[in-house]
C-alpha cells in the first residue's frame, strides 16, 4: 500500500472533520473524489485510517467512507488483499473503544458480506459474530448484535436460513444483564426477523411470541431510565410488527395495550416518551381492528383517552402533547370502528365533563366531541339538536381555553353536519359574534373560523346576518392582527357565496380590498393574506355573476398570475383556485388565458418530490458524522419515501388536477392543445403516495371524458349491449386511456376514501356517457365491486387481520361509516350498470344480488339495511322487463323493508315495491292490499322525512298505473292526494301526476269527491321549478 496515498487521504478526512466551513468541506470533498474515490486503492487505505487514526472523529469519517466504496471497489482488489482485510475489519470492531466508529465498522462489514456471502466467501464471519455474542465483555456482545442486524439489510436472504438458532440466541441477548445497548439492538433485530416468518408457519410465529414479554420488558427498562431514543426504536418496532401479516403480538396483545395505556397515560414520564405509547395505540386502532374488537378493548381504550384529552397544549399547534395525539386515538377509533361502538362513549363523558368544576375537562370534552364527528357523521345527523345544546354551553363558557376548544368543535361539527348545523344559525350566530368582539384575539381568531364553516352552508337566512356580519369583518379585515386577517376574509368569501346576489351592496368594498390584498408581498403571514384574496375573488365572481366582475377580470388574472409565478406553493394552489372558479364564471371567454395557465399546471404536475440528503440518514442516527464525500457511487439503497403525507408539492398537485377538470369543462376548445400532456401526467398521479392528490386525479380524468363527449354534441345515449348510438373517436381515445390505468391502480389501491371516489365517478360517468364507458371493461370493475361486498378489496384488508382476529357475524356486520360509505358507493356503481346495459346486465345480476341483499339483513345497521333496499329499488326501476326473473326475491325483500325498525329503509323499500311492480312483466295485482296497508303509514306521516311521504305515494301512483280496478280508489284517493304535492323527491312527480291524468281521462268517479283537493296540489306543482311533470301530463293538466 502507498503510504503517502494513506498519508494524504488521511490529510483531507482530517481537513473535513475539523472544517468549520461549508467552502473548506466541498473543496476537500472535490479533492477526495477527484484524487482518490476513483481507484481501488482507497479502500484498504480507508481502512487502515479507520483502525489506526487517533482522532476518533477522523476514524468514524473513513469507516463511512469506506462503506461507501465497497460495492463499487471490492471485487476490484486481489484475493489476498480481501483477505487482509476481512481479518483486520474483524480484529479493528473488537479493538475499537468508541461506539460512533463501532456503528460504522459494522456496516462495514455488512456491506463486505453482501458482496461476499453470496459468492461463497467470508465463511467465518457468521462464527465470529456469534462467538462474540455469547462473549463475557458487553462490548463484544454489542458489536456481534448490531453486526447481525446490519446483516439483515444486506443479505437478508442468508440470515433467513438462521432463524432457528437466532431465536436461540436471541432469547439470550434480549435478556442481556449487562447492557442495554445489546437488548435494544437485539429487539430491532427481531423487528428485521418478523419480515420474514410467514403466518402458516406456526413454530416460528410461536418462538417469536414468546420472546414479546421480554422485548416488552426491554421497552420498559428504557421507559425507566428516560432513555428517550432507545424508547423511540423500540417503539418504532413494536409500530412495524402491527402491520406484519403474521400474529407476532397477538399473545400478549391485551398486556401490549394495557402497558401502552398505563405510559400514555402516566404525567409523571416524560411527554416524548408518553406521546411514543400513544401513537402505538393509534397504528393498533389503524392495523389491528378485529383483534381490539376481539377483546372488547374499544370502549375502555376510549374512556382510557378521554382524560388525557384534558391535560395542557403547547402553544406551538404543530407541536405534539399528550392531549393531542389521545385525541388523534379517538379519531382513529371513530373513523375505524362502527358508530355505535365510539359515539355513545365519547358522549356519556362528554356530558359529564361539561358539567364538572374544572375547565380543563370542559375543555377535553368539547375537543373529543369535535375530533370523533368524522366517523360518526351519519350516525349524529338525528342529535345535531342535543350537540348544538353542548357547543352553545361551551361557547359561552366563562373559561377562554373552553371557549376556544368550543370553537374548534363548531368548527369541525359544521364541516361535517354544515345543513345541519346551519340550520340551527338562530342559536349559534349570536354567541359567535360575541365571541368575535373579545378582547382575546385568539379567541377571535378560532370564532371567525367557526363562522367560516357555518356561513358556508346557512344558505338564504344569512340575508338577516349580513349588515352585522360585513361591519365586523370588514373592521377585522382591515384592522385586526394579520394572522386573523386571512380568516376574517375567507369568512366575507363564505357570505358572499351563500347570499349571491344580496351581496350585491358589499360589492364593490370587498373586491377592492381583495385586488389590494392579491397584491400584496411580505413574510408567511401575509402571503396567506394574499393567497385567501386570490381564491376569494374567485368566489365574488361567482357570487355577483359574470357581469358585475367582468370590469375586475383582467386586473385580477393578472395578480393571480403574478402571484403563481413567485416562489410559493400556496400562490400556484391559490392561483388554480381562481382559475377553477372563474372558468366556470366565463366559460369559452376565459379561453384567451389557458395560455398562461396550462404551461404552470404541467410544471406542477412534474415537479419532484423527491428529497435528496447529503448525508446518510441511517448513520446520522448512530452519532456518525455526515456528508463527506457523497457521489454518485454511494451504494447507499435505503429508501426513505414518504408515507401517506402530503407535503406542499403534492398538495399543490392535488389542487393543480382539480383546475385541470374544471379549466377542460369550461374553456373546452381553447384547452384542447394541452389535454394529451396533462391527461399523461394526471395518468401518473394515480399512483401517487397521497390519497388527495389521488382523488383529484380520478376526477380530472373523468372529468376529461364527459368533456370530450359534451364538445361532441352526442345524441342522447340509449341503455343496452351492442351500443346503439356511436360514441366520437375524442371520447373513446381518452376511455381507453383513462379506464385500463384506473383498473391498474384500484387493485392496489389501499384508501377506501379514495376507492369511493372511484365508484361514485364510474356511476357519473356512466349516467353522462351511458354504457360506452365500461362496455369494454365490465368483467374488470365487477371483480373489483365484489370484492368491496365481500370486504376482500384491499382498502378493506389493511389491519391485515388473522383468522383468530374475526369477530362473530352480528358485530361484524357493524360497519365504520367509511365503510358504509364504501358499500354504498359499489352499490350505486351495480345500479348504475342496471341502467346503462337494461337486458344485458342479467348475468351481472346474478353475481351482485345475493351479496346486495344480504346488507339488508336486520344485523346491518341503518344506513347499510336502506342502502340494500335503495340499490334493489333502483335495479328494479333501471332493468326494466328483464327484473321480472328476480320479482318474487325482491318483492319479499321490499316488504320486509316495508315492515324496517327504520323509517328510511321503510321509504326505500316503498320506492322499491312500486318500481319492481311498474317493471316487472307478471301480473301483481293479487298483492296490492298487501303493499297499500304497508305504505300507508308512511301516506300519514306529518312531515316528508327520509322522502317517505313522497315515496309512497309514488308507489301509490304505480299501483294506479298497473291496474287501477286493483286498487280500492274511494278508500285510496283521499289519503293519496293528502300526500301531495311531492315534496323533495320530484322524480316521483312523473309517476304521481301520469297516475293523476288516468284517472282524469279515463273518468273514473271515484275522483271525483276529492277534485276540491286536488285542484289547489295541481297548481302548485304546475308552478314549482323543481317539478318533473312528464311533458304530456303538463300539457294535458294545463289544459284543464
Amino acid at each position: 500500500m502507498d503510504a503517502q496515498f494513506v498519508n494524504n487521504l488521511q490529510i483531507l478526512l482530517q481537513e473535513i472533520s475539523g472544517a468549520s466551513s461549508t467552502e473548506a468541506i466541498q473543496k476537500a470533498t472535490t479533492a477526495l473524489n477527484q484524487q482518490f474515490y476513483s481507484t481501488a486503492a482507497c479502500v484498504p487505505a480507508l481502512l487502515t485510517i479507520a483502525k489506526d487514526n487517533g482522532n476518533s472523529a477522523v476514524r468514524q469519517l473513513a469507516a463511512v467512507e469506506l462503506r461507501k466504496r465497497i460495492a463499487k471497489f471490492w471485487d476490484e482488489l486481489d484475493d489476498s488483499v480481501q483477505q487482509q482485510m476481512r481479518e483486520a475489519v474483524l480484529k479493528a470492531i473488537v479493538d475499537e473503544a468508541s461506539d460512533p466508529v463501532r456503528h460504522s465498522m459494522a456496516r462495514v462489514i455488512s456491506s463486505i458480506a453482501k458482496v461476499d456471502i453470496p459468492n461463497r466467501k467470508w465463511d467465518n464471519l457468521v462464527q465470529f459474530l456469534y462467538e462474540c455474542c455469547q462473549s463475557p465483555t458487553p462490548s463484544h456482545r454489542e458489536i456481534g448484535i448490531y453486526v447481525l442486524d446490519s446483516l439483515f439489510e444486506t443479505i437478508a436472504d442468508t440470515m433467513e436460513a438462521h432463524l432457528g438458532h437466532l431465536f436461540i440466541l436471541f432469547k439470550t441477548l434480549i435478556n442481556d444483564p449487562e447492557s442495554l445497548v445489546v437488548q435494544v439492538t437485539t429487539l430491532e433485530a427481531l423487528g428485521k426477523v418478523a419480515d420474514f416468518i410467514e403466518p402458516e408457519n406456526r413454530d416460528e410465529v410461536s418462538n417469536y411470541q414468546a420472546l414479546v414479554p421480554s422485548m416488552v420488558q426491554v421497552l420498559q427498562k428504557c421507559l425507566a431510565t428516560d432513555n428517550e431514543v432507545y424508547a423511540s426504536r423500540c417503539f418504532e418496532v413494536f409500530n412495524s410488527l402491527l402491520i406484519l401479516e403474521a400474529p407476532l403480538l397477538n399473545r400478549h396483545f391485551g398486556e401490549l395495550i394495557e402497558f401502552s395505556i398505563n405510559v400514555g397515560s402516566n404525567e409523571e414520564l416524560d411527554d416524548k416518551l408518553r406521546i411514543m405509547a400513544l401513537n402505538f395505540l393509534s397504528w393498533t386502532a389503524t392495523y389491528k381492528r378485529g383483534r381490539l374488537q376481539k377483546l372488547k378493548i374499544v370502549k375502555p381504550l376510549i374512556e382510557k383517552m378521554l382524560p388525557i384529552t384534558a391535560q395542557e397544549d403547547p402553544e406551538d399547534i404543530d407541536e405534539d402533547s399528550p392531549s393531542r395525539v389521545a385525541l388523534r386515538v379517538l379519531n382513529v377509533l371513530s373513523t375505524s370502528f362502527p358508530p355505535q361502538q365510539v359515539f355513545p362513549t365519547v358522549i356519556s363523558h362528554v356530558l359529564s365533563y361539561m358539567q364538572s368544576p374544572d375547565p380543563m375537562l370542559r375543555k377535553g370534552a368539547m375537543l373529543s366531541l369535535a375530533i370523533i364527528i368524522e366517523g360518526c357523521v351519519d350516525y349524529t345527523r338525528s342529535q345535531a339538536g342535543d350537540i348544538v345544546t353542548l357547543v352553545c354551553a361551551g361557547l359561552g363558557d366563562p373559561d377562554e381555553r373552553v371557549r376556544r376548544a368550543s370553537c374548534m368543535a363548531l368548527s369541525c361539527i359544521a364541516d361535517e353536519l354544515d345543513d345541519e348545523i346551519a340550520s340551527y344559525h338562530e342559536k349559534l350566530l349570536p354567541l359567535i359574534f360575541n365571541l368575535m368582539n373579545e378582547g382575546s384575539m385568539v379567541i377571535v381568531k378560532y370564532a371567525v373560523n367557526a363562522l367560516d364553516c357555518i356561513l358556508e352552508s346557512i344558505g338564504d337566512p344569512i340575508v338577516g346576518y349580513l349588515p352585522q356580519l360585513m361591519e365586523r369583518l370588514v373592521v377585522l379585515l382591515d384592522s385586526g392582527a394579520m394572522e386573523i386577517k386571512p380568516i376574517a376574509l375567507s369568512a366575507i368569501g363564505s357570505a358572499a357565496h351563500s347570499s349571491g346576489e344580496e351581496f350585491a351592496p358589499y360589492f364593490d368594498a370587498v373586491i377592492s380590498r381583495v385586488k389590494q390584498a392579491m397584491a400584496l408581498t411580505g413574510d408567511d403571514e401575509v402571503m396567506a393574506l394574499r393567497g385567501v384574496a386570490t381564491d376569494m375573488a374567485g368566489t365574488l365572481a361567482e357570487a355577483a355573476g359574470k357581469d358585475a366582475f367582468h370590469p375586475h377580470l383582467e386586473e385580477t388574472v393578472q395578480l393571480a398570475l403574478q402571484g403563481m409565478e413567485s416562489d410559493s406553493s400556496l400562490m400556484r394552489e391559490s392561483g388554480y383556485c381562481y382559475f377553477g372558479v372563474i372558468s366556470r364564471v366565463f366559460k369559452e371567454e376565459f379561453s384567451k388565458y389557458i395560455q398562461f395557465i396550462a404551461p404552470q399546471l404541467l410544471k406542477t404536475l412534474r415537479m419532484d418530490e423527491t428529497v435528496q440528503f447529503g448525508f446518510d440518514l441511517e448513520e446520522t442516527n448512530e452519532g456518525e458524522m455526515a456528508g463527506a464525500g457523497g457521489d454518485e457511487d454511494d451504494d447507499d439503497d435505503s429508501e426513505n419515501l414518504p408515507f401517506n403525507v402530503n407535503t406542499a408539492v403534492a398538495d399543490e398537485k392535488e389542487v393543480a388536477a382539480d383546475a385541470a377538470g374544471e379549466l377542460f369543462a369550461n374553456a373546452t376548445e381553447g384547452f384542447l392543445p394541452y389535454v394529451e400532456d396533462i391527461a399523461k401526467e394526471l395518468v401518473e398521479l394515480l399512483g401517487h403516495y397521497s390519497d388527495t392528490a389521488r382523488k383529484s386525479a380520478v376526477v380530472a380524468l373523468f372529468a376529461f371524458i364527459r368533456t370530450f363527449n359534451a364538445m361532441s354534441k352526442p345524441e342522447p345515449w340509449k341503455p343496452g349491449v351492442p351500443l346503439r348510438v356511436p360514441i366520437d373517436d375524442n371520447t373513446m381515445s381518452m376511455i381507453k386511456v383513462v379506464l385500463p390505468a384506473l383498473l391498474q391502480v384500484w387493485e392496489d389501491e389501499d384508501d377506501k376514501l379514495v376507492v369511493i371516489q372511484i365508484c361514485t365517478e364510474l356511476r357519473l360517468i356512466m349516467k353522462d356517457v351511458g354504457p360506452a364507458v365500461t362496455i369494454d371493461y365490465v368483467e374488470d370493475i365487477s371483480t373489483r365491486l365484489l370484492e368491496i361486498f365481500e370486504k376482500k378489496a384491499l382498502c378493506q384488508t389493511a389491519d391485515l387481520e388473522d383468522e383468530d382476529d374475526r369477530v362473530d357475524e352480528e358485530q361484524d356486520d357493524e360497519l365504520a361509516e367509511h365503510d358504509s360509505l364504501l358499500i354504498g358507493a359499489a352499490a350505486d356503481c351495480v345500479a348504475e350498470f342496471a341502467e346503462v346495459f337494461a337486458d344485458a346486465f342479467e348475468p351481472i345480476m346474478d353475481t351482485f344480488l345475493p351479496h346486495i341483499s344480504g346488507y339488508a339483513n336486520p344485523t346491518f345497521a341503518t344506513s347499510e339495511r336502506a342502502m340494500s333496499v335503495g340499490c334493489l329499488a333502483e335495479i328494479s326501476k333501471n332493468m326494466g322487463p328483464s327484473i321480472t326473473k328476480y320479482a318474487e326475491t325482491l318483492f319479499q325483500a321490499f316488504m320486509e323493508g316495508l315492515g324496517d325498525r327504520d323509517l328510511e329503509v321503510r321509504s326505500n323499500s316503498a320506492y322499491g315495491v312500486g318500481a319492481l311492480i311498474e317493471s316487472a312483466t307478471i301480473d301483481a295485482s293479487p298483492y296490492f292490499g298487501d303493499v297499500l296497508k304497508a305504505v300507508y303509514p308512511l301516506i300519514k306521516l306529518e312531515d316528508n322525512t327520509n322522502n317517505a311521504r313522497d315515496n309512497a305515494a309514488g308507489c301509490v301512483a304505480r299501483l294506479i298505473l298497473e291496474n287501477a280496478d286493483a286498487v280500492p280508489l274511494a278508500d285510496v284517493i283521499p289519503v293519496w292526494i293528502s300526500a301531495l304535492p311531492i315534496r323533495k323527491d320530484h322524480l316521483e312527480d312523473i309517476p304521481v301526476y301520469d297516475a293523476v291524468c288516468h284517472l282524469l281521462k279515463t273518468k273514473r268517479a271515484e275522483i271525483e269527491p276529492s277534485l276540491p283537493a286536488l285542484t289547489p296540489v295541481l297548481k302548485q306543482a304546475l308552478e314549482d321549478p323543481a317539478s318533473l311533470i312528464s311533458s304530456e301530463s303538463k300539457q294535458y293538466l294545463s289544459s284543464l
